[in-house]
């Protein structure tokens, strides 16, 4: 009898050793992500790039992650309305995007936290809601609406007077 007790105390030690080990393999770990992503920052109402503007981003790994904000990074686009994903953030699964000081014409104005594997590979944008400009992803590319202000526009070139 007592060497089938051992036997029995022998395998359960043994399958729950498994257990634990699967389960420790399942928690997800960083991954390092060298591909860059670009942020593009257009009006929602006519689709021009909103340069030089101050873009907000909170990062991790599920949605609990994103509302406590627990990190965290700051960039400003360029001439063009695009701005990369700072290298701290891009290992993460999830980013939420703001930027600063404008609307995101998304429905309750909360940037959604944005699947970053799927940005990876195809590309991703916010709803529009405040009109009718659509764009096409495109991969490593996350494109968000916002309302522009008058000066974030670029006036029109001036025309030039015909040569004599």
């Amino acid at each position: 009898m007592t060497i089938a007790r051992i036997l029995y105390l022998a395998l359960c030690v043994a399958a729950l050793a498994l257990l634990a080990s699967a389960s420790r393999s399942e928690q997800s770990s960083p991954a390092v992500h060298p591909e860059p992503i670009t942020i593009r920052i257009l009006d929602g109402k006519g689709g021009a790039p909103l340069a030089h503007v101050h873009l907000l981003f909170v990062a991790g790994y599920d949605d609990r992650d994103l509302r406590r904000g627990l990190w965290s990074a700051e960039t400003i686009t360029d001439a063009r309305g695009r701005a990369s994903l700072p290298g701290a953030l891009k290992n993460f699964s999830f980013v939420a995007v703001w930027v600063a000081k404008r609307k995101l014409c998304v429905a309750h104005g909360r940037s959604p936290g944005f699947n970053l594997d799927r940005v990876r590979y195809e590309g991703m944008s916010t709803p529009n809601y405040c009109g009718t400009t659509a764009v096409e992803d495109a991969p490593g590319v996350l494109t968000v609406f916002a309302r522009a202000r008058a000066q974030d526009l670029s006036p029109p070139p001036a025309a030039k007077p015909p040569a004599r």
